[in-house]
């Protein structure tokens, strides 16, 4: 018998294959080159990825959180994604105009997004709040850790396993008064973390478990 024929519509069309592999390639370089950029200064490097049509223009808080989440495969270091996390932003003003991503409003909603791009669901706020903290390097300056820890818990505490509708039920029904548990709570755990670890605490002036416990135990009517 005669051989089968194959059509030409069914085969394979290598050039287009090889063109949507040359982008996918050129794209990633493109987000690898805007990392590093990122990485010296966050404005520079958000400027470029904007200019190479990798972010809407304006770009969105979405956009951003995204590439934060996701950037530190393609280079983005930890602490700069903190430092950006952290930051408060510029507010309005007369005669000035910075680009939108530097701007408060920006800064708030990218911190809100790249809390909500983590599954909390199920887990311990502890281990939420080790998920999340493995993700980038905390800042230095207190103001900047309250920001990131008061997202972290206005995300986190409605789906832990210690929210209202987690398997332990220890926050309050109250959206706030459950937020400022979370809080509270992470604020503590990090406090412990840092005092097992510091070289220059005295073993007998460490925190103990008793310690620990006594300062969770209640945080006033407000809240719990």
């Amino acid at each position: 018998g005669d051989e089968p024929q194959t059509s030409a519509a069914s085969k394979p069309n290598m050039s287009e294959s090889d063109h949507f592999l040359r982008n996918i390639k050129s794209k990633k370089r493109l987000v690898r080159k805007g990392a590093m950029l990122f990485n010296e200064k966050a404005s520079k490097g958000i400027d470029f990825l904007v200019s190479a049509g990798l972010f809407a223009d304006p770009p969105t808080p979405d956009s951003v959180a995204s590439f934060l989440r996701n950037g530190i495969v393609v280079g983005l270091k930890k602490h700069a994604v903190g430092a950006y996390l952290g930051e408060v932003g510029k507010p309005r003003a007369a005669g000035k105009s910075p680009p939108v991503w530097e701007r408060d409003w920006f800064h708030k909603d990218v911190l809100s997004t790249y809390c909500s791009l983590f599954r909390f669901e199920g887990q311990s706020l502890l281990d939420g709040l080790r998920m999340f903290l493995a993700s980038f390097r905390l800042p230095g300056e207190a103001q900047q850790i309250d920001r990131i820890l008061q997202a972290f818990s206005d995300t986190c505490c409605q789906v832990c396993e210690e929210s209202v509708s987690g398997r332990l039920k220890l926050f309050s029904t109250d959206p706030k008064r459950a937020s400022d548990a979370a809080y509270l709570l992470s604020f503590s755990i990090i406090m412990l973390n840092t005092d097992l670890h510091n070289t220059n605490i005295r073993e007998d002036r460490k925190m103990k478990l008793e310690d620990f416990i006594r300062n969770n135990t209640n945080y006033g009517a407000d809240i719990t």
